[in-house]
């Protein structure tokens, strides 16, 4: 690039933050109505067996394995002609994304007969989760690497991403529950179809907002020229080199089960509210009690990762996350307050690990590229992507055939009190072993402080 184009550039400020935190907001809008109801409205109101839909969505990650890997190299290889790799595919991919996430709550196939139901479920989660979403998520999520090279800035992005993300979910745990659930005679709370609908409309229009200000506000500094082929080797020998690296293998295992603790919650909170304390108001209250508890992290995740490192903030968030959920389950909670404070220290935990948990990432990729030459940040994300969506949905199909194993009823509006109890069970435990599996993978993992500090200097002397 010319020197007078460099000049020309912004430099790195509060404008980056704000956009790149609108990127996760709009992301997390549809995807996390996805992964909290989806699995309630094909029950509920299509009247799915739990088994069917977690079995369907469990079979769709097997598409993501071909899609997220292809996105990954493709912004790796591919540049516009302004040289930017990944703002693009954020913008182009907003509108298909919104749509397909409106298509899944067509509730007017209730009625229909139950084989066109589930065609629907499997083609419109299809084209959200492993095409739509991915060519928006994959770029948007590799894309900090390029805004900047210096690993504040990356810091940076990662919390404010963090800020995002937690927002939207706060937003859709407050307002879903007031929107979705109607009365019916008995004074039991039923979901509405019509309602899902609505609701997937709204926050689909928010979401591509969202999107569009990140593509406007984002700027891609670090421009990387096309390659037809990777100069150490082909598409095949990079990604088969990142499956060698155990830095990244290992952030990998670490990233499955903290997803999936994630998943696992926010699917199964909301039964617990609807089935285990009978009251989905509390709903509203749970998500802001646990943004709370993230965000009241940030500032410690900060201080602690410059003062003892990123893996080590991480273990402390983990511990905590794991010993909260365990004590639940072993007093058996009933008293929705007491549930509520042991939400707050596992969410308080989890801020920890979420607040820097990107720019471990980053941190990963910067290690494998001081000891590869490649350059696989869209190649990396994209695996990670997979293997976390291989894991939500691993969750949700565990979750969809825990259901049917307990005989929770899909139609009816009070289940048995066996069936709340296994409920409960299966929404404490499962939380609490990928938590303390998560702990596991980052314990092993080889970047602490001294490490990451150590490749920073080298990347640093690189750039000079």
């Amino acid at each position: 690039m010319k020197q007078n184009e460099t000049k020309a550039i912004r430099p790195f400020g509060m404008k980056d933050k704000c956009a790149y935190m609108m990127g996760d907001l709009g992301c997390n809008l549809v995807l996390t109505l996805a992964n909290s109801y989806l699995l309630i409205f094909a029950t509920k109101v299509l009247g799915v067996a739990g088994a069917v839909v977690g079995t369907l969505f469990m079979l769709a990650r097997i598409v993501d394995a071909f899609t997220d890997m292809a996105m990954g190299r493709i912004v790796d290889t591919h540049a516009d002609k302004h040289g930017d790799r990944f703002r693009p595919w954020i913008i182009y991919g907003s509108v298909p994304l919104v749509i397909c996430s409106t298509l899944m709550y067509n509730y007017f196939l209730a009625s229909a007969p139950m084989i066109v139901r589930i065609i629907w479920l499997v083609v419109t989660y299809l084209l959200f989760g492993s095409f739509c979403y991915t060519a928006v998520n994959i770029p948007y999520g590799a894309m900090s690497t390029v805004i900047s090279q210096e690993t504040i800035h990356r810091a940076s992005l990662s919390t404010w991403r963090n800020v995002g993300s937690n927002i939207g979910t706060l937003l859709l745990g407050i307002a879903i529950p007031m929107l979705i659930y109607v009365k019916d005679e008995q004074g039991n709370n039923i979901d509405s179809g019509p309602r899902f609908l609505i609701v997937s409309i709204i926050f689909g229009v928010l979401a591509l907002i969202a999107l569009f200000i990140c593509w406007k506000g984002s700027v891609e500094r670090v421009k990387i020229p096309n390659k037809k082929e990777e100069k150490n080797g082909t598409n095949k020998d990079v990604m088969m080199r990142c499956l060698k690296d155990r830095t990244i293998l290992i952030n990998f295992g670490f990233g499955i089960f903290i997803y999936a603790a994630t998943q696992v919650f926010m699917t199964f909170n909301q039964y617990m509210f609807l089935d285990y304390f009978g009251n989905t108001s509390l709903s509203g209250v749970s998500s802001i009690i646990m943004f709370a508890g993230i965000m009241l992290s940030a500032p410690f995740a900060s201080a602690l990762s410059k003062k003892i490192g990123m893996k080590e903030t991480c273990v402390i968030g983990l511990v905590l996350s794991t010993i909260s959920y365990f004590v639940l389950f072993v007093i058996r909670v009933s008293n929705p307050a007491v549930y509520f404070a042991g939400s707050f220290i596992s969410f308080f935990g989890l801020g920890l690990v979420s607040m820097i948990s990107y720019a471990l990432g980053n941190a990963c990729i910067d290690n494998h590229f001081l000891e590869t030459g490649d350059h696989t940040e869209g190649t990396v994300y994209a695996m990670n992507s997979f293997v976390r969506k291989l894991a939500g949905a691993i969750c949700t199909g565990i979750g969809g055939w825990g259901l049917t194993l307990i005989g929770y009823n899909e139609l009816a509006t009070v289940q048995t009190e066996a069936v709340k109890q296994s409920l409960f069970n299966i929404s404490m435990l499962l939380p609490t072993i990928c938590f303390a599996l998560a702990l596991v993978f980052m314990v092993l993992l080889p970047l602490s402080k001294k490490k990451v500090e150590e490749n920073n200097r080298k990347l640093e002397a690189m750039n000079q």
